[in-house]
Order: C-alpha cells, then sequence, then structure tokens
C-alpha cells in the first residue's frame, strides 16, 4: 500500500541513528503511536524497522484506532483480531478510497455486500425533513421533527431528542463522532413555530454516550432570524466548535467554553454561501470584492481559511439573539482563493437565477491515515466545476493548496450530502421529479432512476454508476468514509453497504 504523498515520511536521517539497536518492544511501542502513513515511511528504513512496521500487531492496533474514529465500516460480525496481515491493510486502504466497486475503472455495476430496513411508523416519511449518517456507518439520526439516534447493526432506537424549548421543531442537524470511544456530539437546530415568539430560531448542542443511549446538554442559544420556515443552513461541528449559517450571518459556538461570535456578511447571497469547520479554523466561502487593495471591483466568492483563536468570543444568552458580531471583511485570513465565477443557470436560453439554490457545495473531511491532514471538495454547479484542496495543520502555519480541478456534465448536479473523502459524489439527473418536504426546504428525489453515483476524476454522467433503490422517497445521506448509502421507504429507514 502506497500512500500518497511522501510529506510526513520518515527516513533514517530524521530517526536516531541508534534507533536500529532499540529493543523490539519499545520499537512496537513507538509503532503504537504513529499514524498508519507513518507506520508506512517507517517501515522503508531499513529491513529491521520493514519487520516491526510490516507485523500483524501493529497494523491490528492502527487499523482498530482507524475503525473507532469511523473511517472504515465494520462488517456485521467481523472481529478485527481474525482478519490476515493483508485484510488489516486492505481495510486502511479502503478508508481512503472507498469501495471498490465505485472506482472509476472498475467495469460493472456497484456491488451490494449488504442492506439493513429499520422500520418506522406509518405516515413517518411524510414529516421526515432529513437522515444522517455518522462516520463508521453504525448510527444513523433520523429527523422527523424531532431526533431519533439509531444504532443500525442492532436494529433500534438508542436515543430520541425532544425539543429544548416550547413549540419548537427541529429542523435540521450535525452530528460528530469524538475522540472518546462511544461518543458523539449533536447540534439540533430548531425552529419556534408560536408566532408570538419574536426569537423564533434556537441551537442545543449535546454530548450523547452511543453505548448508553444518554446525553448532557452543553449549550442553549438563540440565534438570529432567518428567511424561510427552514433558516438553517449547513450545520457543522469539528471537535470543540460548531457552526451554522443564517441568511448572511455564520454563528460560531464554543460549545465547551459555552461561547459564541457572529460573522455577519451583508454582501453574500442566500443562495450560495457556505462554511466548513477544521480544527482550529472556520473555512468559508464569501463574497468578496475582487480588488479589497484598488477599491471598487465586483464580488467575487473567495474560499478563507481564517483561525478561530483569535475572534472576538463572548458568553452565549439562552434567552436573546447573539449581538456580538464582526465583519466577514474583518477575518484574519490566513489563506484566501478566488474560486471559479459563476454562471447564472438557464434553460432554453432563458436565465433561471432560482433554478439551483445551491450553487456551491463544501465537504472536509480528516484523513483517515495521517494525522493533521484534511480534504477539501467544492463542487460548483454553475460552471460545473469539483475542486479538490489539499489543507495541512502540521506546524505552525497550516497551508491550504489545490489539488485538483475536475469539469463535470453541465446537468450534473450534486447531491447536498456532499463529496466523501475519496470524492464521491452523489448526482440526481434534472429529468427526475421533484418536491418540497414539509419544513419546505429538502429537495427529494422521487425517481429512482434518476440517482447516479459518480467516482472521483469521473467528468461525463456516463461515467457514474446507477443506484436503484428500492421504494425510495428520497432523504439521502453517504457515508464520508467507507462506502455505504442511507435513504428512506414507505415504511423503513434503509442503510445499504457497498464491496
Amino acid at each position: 500500500m502506497n500512500h500518497e504523498t511522501s510529506a510526513n515520511k520518515l527516513t533514517a536521517s530524521t530517526w536516531p541513528s541508534q534507533g536500529a539497536s532499540l529493543v523490539d518492544d519499545l520499537v512496537l511501542l513507538i509503532l503504537d503511536f504513529c499514524d498508519v502513513a507513518a507506520i508506512i515511511a517507517m517501515s522503508e528504513t531499513n529491513k529491521a524497522f520493514n519487520r516491526l512496521a510490516s507485523s500483524k500487531s501493529v497494523w491490528l492496533t492502527a487499523v482498530t484506532r482507524v475503525v473507532r474514529r469511523g473511517f472504515v465500516h465494520r462488517e456485521e460480525g467481523e472481529v478485527l483480531s481474525e482478519l490476515s496481515l493483508e485484510q488489516l491493510v486492505d481495510k486502511a486502504r479502503r478508508a481512503v478510497r472507498g469501495p471498490q466497486t465505485w472506482a472509476l475503472d472498475r467495469l460493472g455495476p456497484a456491488v451490494v455486500s449488504r442492506e439493513i430496513s429499520l422500520p418506522i411508523e406509518q405516515g413517518a416519511p411524510r414529516t421526515c425533513l432529513e437522515v444522517k449518517l455518522l462516520p463508521g456507518g453504525e448510527y444513523l439520526f433520523h429527523n422527523h421533527w424531532d431526533l431519533d439516534c439509531w444504532n443500525i447493526p442492532e436494529r433500534k432506537i438508542i436515543w430520541t431528542y425532544k425539543c429544548c424549548v416550547e413549540n419548537a421543531r427541529v429542523t435540521t442537524l450535525a452530528a460528530q463522532l469524538t475522540d472518546t470511544p462511544d461518543q458523539a456530539v449533536v447540534m439540533a437546530c430548531q425552529r419556534i413555530v408560536n408566532d408570538l415568539d419574536v426569537n423564533r430560531n434556537c441551537v442545543e448542542i449535546l454530548t450523547l454516550n452511543l453505548k448508553t443511549g444518554t446525553s448532557q446538554s452543553m449549550l442553549v442559544a438563540r440565534v438570529p432570524r432567518g428567511w424561510g420556515t427552514s433558516p438553517y443552513e449547513h450545520p457543522q461541528i469539528c471537535g470543540d466548535f460548531a457552526a451554522v449559517a443564517l441568511t448572511t450571518n455564520v454563528v460560531l459556538f464554543n460549545w465547551r467554553e459555552g461561547t459564541y461570535v457572529t460573522v455577519d456578511n451583508p454582501e453574500s447571497s442566500h443562495h450560495f454561501r457556505r462554511i466548513a469547520l477544521a480544527p482550529g479554523y472556520a473555512i468559508l466561502v464569501l463574497s468578496l470584492p475582487e480588488h479589497e487593495n484598488e477599491g471598487g471591483g465586483e464580488n467575487i466568492d473567495t474560499l478563507v481559511l481564517s483561525p478561530l483563536t483569535v475572534l472576538p468570543w463572548a458568553p452565549v444568552d439562552p434567552v436573546n439573539p447573539p449581538k456580538n458580531v464582526t465583519g466577514a471583511s474583518d477575518l484574519l485570513r490566513v489563506h484566501s482563493y478566488a474560486l471559479p465565477r459563476r454562471e447564472e443557470p438557464t434553460y432554453d436560453g432563458i436565465p433561471q437565477p432560482h433554478t439551483n439554490v445551491a450553487h456551491i457545495y463544501i465537504s472536509v473531511h480528516e484523513h483517515p491515515l495521517r494525522n493533521d491532514l484534511f480534504r477539501l471538495w467544492i463542487h460548483i454547479a454553475h460552471p460545473a466545476i469539483l475542486l479538490r484542496y489539499d489543507l495541512d495543520l502540521r506546524g505552525s502555519h497550516p497551508t491550504l493548496q489545490l489539488h485538483s480541478t475536475t469539469n463535470t456534465a453541465r446537468d450534473w448536479g450534486v447531491h447536498r450530502c456532499g463529496a466523501s473523502f475519496a470524492g464521491h459524489t452523489l448526482t440526481v439527473l434534472q429529468s427526475g421529479r421533484t418536491s418540497i418536504s414539509p419544513g419546505g426546504h429538502y429537495l427529494t428525489v422521487l425517481q429512482a432512476e434518476t440517482l447516479k453515483l459518480m467516482p472521483p476524476g469521473a467528468q461525463r454522467l456516463e461515467d457514474g454508476r446507477g443506484i436503484e433503490l428500492h421504494g425510495h422517497r428520497g432523504f439521502l445521506d453517504m457515508s464520508a468514509y467507507g462506502g455505504a448509502l442511507s435513504y428512506l421507504t414507505d415504511d423503513s429507514l434503509r442503510v445499504r453497504y457497498y464491496q
């Protein structure tokens, strides 16, 4: 197995010369703290290290850590200690590349290894707003104005969430596994349906024990009013930080400290603004002047990397919306990249400015095999471009570099679940019928034959894998790692895993 870059490679010159004489137990102890890429690089230094770094015990420890953090799915009934060295290496490879049958150079359809059905009440699809898979493919959140968390292998609900204020409904959520085993952080974004309540938007952030099904509220906050009945966009959680966008504002939280800050960008359009998080940094797509230093000029979409620690954080007020506001133009920008200019979509030559609500999708994923390295995918609908950036947080100065640009088919619309770490996306052909969910914000696909899985590097719709989901009612989600899809039918939530 070859890792993708030599930036993390250890050489004999960087390892103490006396390392070759260390007892095996000490070297193995050191290897236990290495990521997979470091283990591979270490095995290339000399024969002694190659022998130790290629042992099953080292790989078992490393792959167990990869599985625990949700970077690859555990097969049903699978015991990692019973796998061979080759199988462990293949599992690590899958965390980076996704399922073998999803690869661009592989002929034939995507092959399903198993599908699990989770029964729901009759009529429940009418109130469904979204389904969301946690990395690892073992837990799924079902948002139907309240939240249910399912243990998928055990086929049971382990946790149900009720809104933190009266007359409220959950309109969207974010969830992330933590470094603590069997723990997740959940952000429930709520809308109060009582017309007498002026401050109608509220979020609660909780920690959830996935084994016991117990949760603890960490933060409750009112947030600014937004447009429509579902004002939230692209909620995010990363470590101690969370973020959600509303109209022209982005609200950032440090849920462990109980603080917040609001970033205001009045020039931003409701239809394409996006935010993502990486450890210690906010990644935003902002509308900024093309020539800030010269003054004037039209605004362009700009990818901005900004440190979180320098923002003016203030204590959260659980009753009133945040008043602590900083302007987007005032953000400290470690990196700024001008994105390709957007084009207005047309139909038969007639401009359709509101046809594609989500002009830009942004996905950020931690590298499964290399610490402090992240992959950023940005899909721009018009023009149809898929961009990959690599974010390296090692050392004192982070780097954000454009890795690749892929021109995609014009009618290739990326589903809102975004891109996986490997770069797989779901696309819905525009010929399919669509509808709006009761929440008023979720575009759903009602024809299974209109769905395609697009491998990384694909430039034509013909390169995609047709995905047939029996009884498909929309509300798709795709695992960020490993290869799993979740979807809704009339009587069940279903999770499908691929070879």
